[in-house]
């Protein structure tokens, strides 16, 4: 066994030389470079490795499934430039960390060899779940600041601006968040010459949000019916609104069964024990 692990290591040392001295690597889109170099130090240093991998990915054809995670990319707001098949790499590279961990825990306890698989398994999914976790805290921050961006987008066009002049005044004055930086990137497209209509779209498509596609669509029907735009916003302003109060009754009806779990699990019985415990010493030891 610790044999194969070694042949294992060795060949993965021998693959990683090759792609340095023959595997050319991926064109990077430029949709996904235009930031710099950014993200976290582990994969700014990994970076190397995981190019050489998502050069040997991009050999397998995973077409269906770079698709999907280029989607998925895009409404995270891909913060680490990662491509598909370099997201797939580090899928791969995790997973081999987790089989050295069951490694450990083999040699250590004597575990069956099985559990190196099943926790190479396990980590192999953990990016996974981790985008998830950034793309649901993406869409809960837009959906929070939809309303209030959507009210300096209103003043703006009311106080005689246009459209693409109000996105850019609450690009230049609003604060920092994934709403403002996916604006942004709208407003770049519109000044490179990609219509209002079809920034809108984009824009939708990358948040992928019901919200923001309502609100989307409200514009382009008011464009196309050549309804005002300062009361079109207005409106849809108002009904965001409604809508983050009505979520946020809806969040605070639902605390109170969701804390029935840890209540039951955790508090009751950490209280039993504090007020049993005694009695049950003191009875034990005949004092009652």
């Amino acid at each position: 066994m610790i044999w194969l692990i070694y042949i294992l290591i060795c060949l993965t040392v021998v693959l990683l030389f090759a792609g340095f001295n023959f595997i050319r690597l991926l064109r990077l889109e430029d949709e996904y470079r235009t930031g710099g170099e950014t993200g976290v130090a582990v994969i700014k240093y990994f970076r190397p490795v995981i190019e050489i991998l998502a050069a040997y990915n991009s050999k397998l054809n995973l077409d269906k499934y770079e698709k999907k995670v280029k989607q998925r990319l895009i409404k995270s707001g891909n913060a680490l430039q990662l491509v598909p098949m370099e997201f797939l790499a580090i899928k791969e590279i995790s997973a081999v960390i987790g089989c050295l961990i069951g490694l450990y825990f083999v040699l250590l306890i004597n575990a069956a060899p099985m559990f190196i698989i099943i926790c190479g398994v396990l980590v192999f999914f953990l990016p996974d779940l981790k985008l998830n976790d950034v793309i649901t805290k993406r869409k809960r921050s837009i959906f929070i600041d939809l309303p209030f961006c959507m009210d300096l987008l209103t003043l703006a066009v009311e106080a005689g601006m246009n459209f693409s002049s109000g996105i850019r005044e609450v690009v230049e004055k609003g604060k920092a968040n994934p709403l403002r930086d996916e604006l942004e990137k709208m407003l770049q497209e519109m000044r490179l010459g990609v219509s209002q209509r079809d920034a809108l779209i984009g824009f939708a498509d990358r948040i992928d949000l019901y919200e923001v596609r309502s609100f989307t669509a409200a514009l382009n029907q008011a464009e196309k019916l050549g309804t005002p735009l300062g009361e079109t916003l207005r409106i849809q302003s108002d009904i965001r609104r409604n809508e983050r109060f009505q979520k946020a009754e809806k969040l605070a009806q639902e605390a109170p069964i969701k804390m029935l779990m840890p209540l039951a699990m955790f508090i009751f019985p950490a209280v039993f024990i504090v007020i049993l415990l005694p009695i049950v010493i003191q009875m034990m030891r005949g004092g009652i």
